[in-house]
């Protein structure tokens, strides 16, 4: 029987294909096999995160934004991870950044506006990695791997993510986005917390509390100090105290009924997850954010009541005995102690370094202090010396000349942050802007006390807030409310 040429090119066509599938899947196996054989479990791993990988850079290909927010996920929940499965989790921001940047330069479907990442931001933002990259030159250093692991959460992650956010997020719906991905991650983290403080922790958790030595930190008087999936308690108590803040300013803001008492809730239960933290660190992120917040209002009557409910406050937890009895408010009172033994031993650390660095204007290198300090000159004066404060970290590892750099920045988004708040017209904008100005500030100055800022998820919440809030007044005005 005799068949058309159509059918038999497709017949052809079919007959190619399927013989090129048999010689790439024999080719597979041999590889496949060989990998096994050199590397064991691991090169089992990465066959068969093979075909995971391949859907990734597919869907980041036409789908470049999903990088950022894969980022922000793998920020909160990369610590939890890494006490189940020990792995470099770290890097799987690397990659998605890397990955979407990379993407928006050479994949020409991809529409952006250049023009848009011309920014004064963005412009801090490169100027920062460039100094940290001339960090690789001091002579104090611990090395280039030293260099590499630890710059990636001072600076590198700003320079992609800050960018990537003016390119990729310039319409009001994207911020909505990144807000509710925030409380959901957020929530989650206030659940697994909560889970902690009723029922106890896992085993992978009581590994990483007693064997691997967080206990000291962790467990005072024999009472939880509840860290969740976060790195750390501290990491913990900053990010939900962050969250109350904001969540409970948008409650106060012009929209419905319904949506008011959503925040509201949202904040209270964000308020109990700070609680349980035990951090009293995390204090500076409701006053100094409040503080924002009320300053950024421009009014009066709403200012002098919001400095007399933090004075009423202070007063409380500083003069009297009042809720005693709760471990939370104990623990959060000595904050408030001048003789505190753990705010001594701050200071007498911040001695340390300073006579260390005399002499070091450019600090004692990306890597020499604290975890990765630790990890690769253990004996060190600045690895056996305590950070502690997120600003003494950069003075020690970068210098006078650092600090300098990255406290102009975080003054200058104070500066123009708060004349955006106090420039917008629009009630919902402006609402939007107070909250996420508010959360900025409060992780800013929480940072004096712990290195909140540049540690996950917070420090990834930063790099995509901080452009985030500066975006808000190119917004388009909408009647649509949310």
């Amino acid at each position: 029987m005799n068949t058309s040429p159509i059918l038999q090119k497709k017949y052809g066509a079919v007959q190619l294909f399927s013989g090129l599938g048999v010689v790439l899947l024999f080719v597979f196996l041999v590889m496949g096999s060989l990998i096994i054989s050199k590397l064991g479990l691991l090169g089992a791993l990465v066959l068969l995160g093979l075909p995971f990988g391949v859907a990734l850079l597919m869907s980041l290909w036409s789908f470049p934004k999903a990088g950022i927010w894969l980022s922000l996920i793998m920020g909160f929940l990369l610590s939890g991870i890494s006490r189940y499965v020990n792995a470099p989790w770290g890097l799987s921001i690397d990659i998605f950044l890397t990955l979407s940047l990379l993407i928006v330069l050479i994949n020409k479907s991809i529409q952006v506006k250049w023009k848009n990442a011309n920014t004064d931001v963005v412009i801090f933002s490169l100027v920062w990695m460039g100094y940290l990259v001339l960090e690789i030159f001091n002579p104090a250093g611990n090395g280039f791997e030293a260099w590499f692991y630890a710059m990636r959460g001072i600076g590198f992650y700003q320079a992609l993510a800050v960018p990537l956010v003016y390119l990729l997020f310039p319409e009001e719906k994207d911020f909505h986005t990144f807000l509710n991905l925030l409380i959901f991650l957020s929530l989650l983290g206030t659940a697994w917390g909560f889970r902690q403080q009723i029922f106890g922790v896992d085993a992978a958790e009581y590994r990483w509390l007693w064997d691997e030595e967080h206990h000291e930190e962790h467990v005072l008087h024999g009472v939880l100090r509840v860290f969740s999936f976060y790195s750390d308690a501290g990491q913990f108590g900053a990010s939900q105290a962050m969250m109350a803040l904001l969540t409970g300013i948008l409650a106060l803001g012009p929209f419905s009924w319904a949506r008011r008492l959503y925040y509201l809730i949202l904040a209270v239960v964000f308020f109990l997850g700070f609680a349980i933290s035990g951090t009293r660190g995390a204090l500076a992120v409701p006053l100094f954010g409040g503080l924002a917040y009320l300053v950024t209002t421009r009014n009066f009557k709403v200012l002098f009541a919001g400095l007399s409910a933090m004075i009423l406050v202070f007063v409380i937890l500083k003069y009297t005995f009042l809720f005693q009895g709760v471990e939370q408010v104990r623990r959060m009172r000595t904050a408030l102690d001048p003789n505190n033994r753990s705010l001594e031993v701050r200071l007498e650390n911040q001695v340390t370094f300073g006579r260390y660095l005399a002499d070091k204007p450019f600090g004692g290198g990306i890597g020499t202090a604290g975890f990765w300090g630790a990890r690769f000159n253990p004996n060190s004066l600045m690895a056996r010396t305590a950070t502690d404060s997120w600003y003494v970290k950069i003075w020690a590892e970068t210098g006078i000349v650092g600090l300098a750099i990255h406290l102009s920045f975080l003054g200058f988004v104070l500066g123009k942050g708060g004349a955006v708040c106090m420039g917008l017209k629009d009630p919902r904008r402006k609402t939007f802007a107070m909250a996420i100005y508010a959360s900025i500030v409060g992780v800013i100055f929480s940072s004096y006390g712990n290195q909140v800022f540049g540690q996950m998820p917070t420090g990834m919440i930063m790099n995509l807030a901080i452009p985030f809030l500066f975006l808000i007044p190119t917004w388009f005005e909408k009647n649509t409310k949310k």
